[in-house]
């Protein structure tokens, strides 16, 4: 009787917190110089570590696009805008404009050669052109966050204040409007902006691919697991809050409930 009753409660409690977690939808180009987040292979710059953790916690990716639409970016919450080479398109600027506008979220990964199709997406969001210079550091602890709580630095996967990411020489990231989020010497590595203010959602900007394998893959040189930490406190703490169905919520309460109608009984 005891085992049918933690069993039984155990799947209340369960169904109480299933529900409750929030998962995203997460889609990328198709034509990144890494690859496709969603066919993401293992190479050290590719991003399979990063689509595994997604994946592991209960994230949809979806397959990457080689052209961004009001259509494709429908039902999406966060859009990861690897490195690549391609400039937005008028139609293009005003998808990710309005995507942000409605409460998507971006991560922006840049380095020397991919400048100005980073700034092209950060400049259609209002941000001028954040992208400017390359130096720093090399190394698996040659970034360090900020000591403030931001949504990158604070979340589900802990609190990195303080603490040190994995980077090569960056693209460094001019602060405009945002909040400095990591660096790496002198240079802003990591910057956070809200360019729609509360009801929008928000940017990532950092200056160099931290969701590649060269960062995110244990046995790695540069391998950090700061660098995975970071890209999911950013993306779980941009994601709408969703309410539990109302049959979770009476079946997670029944499971409970039967524990203390049990234990008042001393049946247990």
């Amino acid at each position: 009787m005891k085992t049918l009753v933690v069993i039984v409660a155990a799947i209340g409690v369960l169904l109480l917190s299933t529900t409750v977690a929030t998962a995203g939808v997460i889609r990328s180009w198709s034509n990144q110089f890494g690859g496709d987040l969603y066919n993401a292979g293992t190479a050290s710059w590719q991003y399979s570590a990063f689509e595994a953790a997604l994946l592991s916690r209960g994230h949809t990716v979806l397959p990457g696009v080689s052209t961004l639409t009001g259509e494709n970016l429908f039902g999406v919450d966060v859009f990861f805008h690897g490195l690549r080479s391609n400039v937005l398109t008028p139609s293009e600027t005003a998808a990710i404009s309005n995507f942000v506008i409605n409460g998507g979220s971006l991560i922006v990964e840049a380095n020397n050669d991919s400048y100005a199709s980073a700034n092209s997406v950060l400049n259609a969001l209002g941000l001028g052109l954040p992208y400017y210079t390359t130096g720093g550091s090399s190394g698996p602890n040659a970034g360090v966050f900020a000591n403030i709580a931001t949504a990158t630095t604070v979340g589900p996967l802990g609190d990195l204040r303080g603490q040190t990411f994995a980077t090569t020489s960056i693209a460094a990231v001019g602060l405009g409007s945002g909040t400095l989020v990591g660096t790496n010497g002198l240079l802003s590595a990591m910057v956070e902006y809200q360019p729609y203010g509360a009801g929008g959602g928000s940017v990532l900007a950092v200056g160099d691919p931290y969701g590649f394998n060269l960062f995110q893959q244990a046995g790695s040189s540069y391998y950090n697991p700061n660098n995975q930490k970071a890209y999911l406190n950013f993306i779980e703490n941009n994601l709408p809050a969703h309410t539990p169905a109302p049959g979770a919520i009476l079946l997670g309460s029944i499971g409970v409930g039967l524990v203390g109608w049990l234990h008042r009984r001393r049946i247990l």
